[in-house]
């Protein structure tokens, strides 16, 4: 190398090693550092830096470990061929997932750890009827910090939200019962039902979260077992019930012997959150006749990669459940729930992705206002409504041709023209902006043409 590779460490409380190691694995994913290239050597680095070269050792031990590198003896350490590739280059619009930017490493380090421990892995390598306790106290404990109250005994684990979906569904319902869902909702409810038998019937949504009116209507009509809602952040309209809409649904729930299914697996920025109707429910409804399950996973929180589900069952309803899980699989892998446990008690689990998200909501809610649109905005999704002539299904289609996907409202039983847009799937800021102007552009093209059906 002609200049020497210098990194940025400055302003960052964390340690030294391990910034220099994100440094270079940044530079190697962008091209900076070319595949096979050399390092700069240890003690010329650690001159530059103001560092010792103990520093830059564990540094580059820590880049051996992820793989970005490899050592040679007498030579020095080069940047491994395998690894010079950009993280998901091409912007997704249409997957709901957090951008994938540290999340690596964190699985990387957490699987280190879990490897230097024999003794663990040989526990978690054996059959476990129930999950383990210090799993469960690990997840209550991770839950409280986010403002959930619970108790480790009302913890049921899944192989993500919609296995515990499924698995509610077959517990509480059998063929030809009566399940309740919001009119434009997650396509999986419907497939879960469907394979199971069960009815469903939609209820409309409002700027509040349901229609009280229709759905008091419908459940003296239809007599339901279950109501499935996502009150937090509703998928796709982005709609979060208010503290109103909530009450009023847990007292309906016990007028008509109801049980919610709360998924709040879609993800919402800290200052979007609003209090569960788990937590509600549980304050102020004795043990007996408390109706509200709680599910959720680490999903669109960390990757979609790691399938671990949770659910917060009442007490009366926990054998059912269980009973619906065990069905489907013999234990939920004690193994996933150790790599998820590491990552949740690490600080780094949310990295910097809060502020990208919030950056990148602006970002989208500008465009929206300079086209006019009708927008709303919570966690990683928008929904966007296009205005007439323009269809849904045109945008769509033309950003596919230019290798851009978004979801049309059409896939969530909406026909009012709507297009959502999520905004995790490209790791790369600039790259993600290139996307969004593509957008842009296609439905300011779009608006300015002219329709015609012959």
């Amino acid at each position: 190398m002609g200049t020497i590779w210098t990194p940025n460490i400055k302003g960052n409380n964390e340690a030294k090693y391990k910034q220099i190691a994100s440094a270079a694995e940044t530079a190697i994913n962008s091209g900076e550092l070319l595949a096979n290239s050399k390092l700069p050597p240890q003690r010329q680095l650690a001159d530059k830096l103001g560092v010792t070269i103990g520093t830059i050792t564990r540094a580059y031990a820590l880049l051996e470990q992820r793989g970005y590198v490899y050592a040679k003896i007498g030579a020095g350490t080069f940047v491994k061929a395998t690894q010079s590739f950009s993280l998901n280059q091409q912007a997704n619009f249409a997957t709901c997932q957090q951008p994938l930017t540290d999340q690596i490493n964190l699985l990387s380090d957490a699987m280190n750890q879990l490897a230097k421990s024999p003794l663990r892995l040989t526990q978690l390598m054996e059959y476990h009827a129930e999950p383990l306790d210090e799993h469960k106290l690990t997840f209550s404990q991770w839950l409280v910090r986010r403002g959930i109250e619970q108790s480790p005994q009302q913890l049921v684990f899944s192989h993500g939200a919609q296995q515990g979906i499924f698995a509610v569904l077959n517990g509480l319902c059998v063929a030809g019962d009566t399940l309740f869902c919001e009119s434009n909702s997650y396509p999986g409810i419907h497939v879960a039902a469907e394979q199971l038998g069960i009815k469903v019937v939609p209820i409309s949504l409002t700027a509040d979260g349901l229609d009280l009116i229709e759905l008091e209507e419908k459940l003296s009509l239809f007599q339901p077992k279950a109501l499935y809602l996502t009150p937090n952040n509703q998928n796709p309209t982005c709609i979060q019930y208010s503290a109103e809409q909530r009450q009023a649904l847990l007292e309906l729930s016990q007028a008509h012997q109801v049980v919610i299914i709360e998924d709040d697996v879609n993800y919402c920025l800290p200052h979007e959150r609003s209090r569960p109707l788990w937590s509600m429910d549980q304050e102020a409804t004795p043990i007996a006749k408390q109706s509200v399950i709680y599910i959720s996973s680490l999903s669109k929180l960390f990757c979609g990669g790691l399938r671990q589900g949770f659910l917060l069952v009442p007490q009366r309803f926990i054998r059912i459940i269980k009973q619906a899980i065990y069905s489907q699989c013999w234990m939920v892998s004690p193994l996933n729930t150790e790599l998820a446990c590491i990552l949740i008690e690490n600080k780094a689990f949310m990295g910097d992705r809060e502020q990208q998200i919030a950056k990148r909501q602006q970002q989208c809610i500008a465009m929206g206002e300079r086209l006019g649109l009708k927008q709303n905005w919570r966690g990683l999704n928008g929904w966007l409504q296009l205005k007439l002539p323009l269809k849904a299904h045109h945008v769509v289609t033309a950003l596919a041709q230019q290798g851009v996907l978004i979801r049309n409202g059409d896939d969530f039983n909406n026909h009012d023209n709507h297009i959502r847009l999520s905004i995790g799937g490209c790791g790369d800021d600039a790259i993600f902006l290139q996307q969004l102007q593509k957008i842009e552009s296609c439905i300011n093209e779009l608006s300015q043409s002219a329709y015609s059906v012959v």
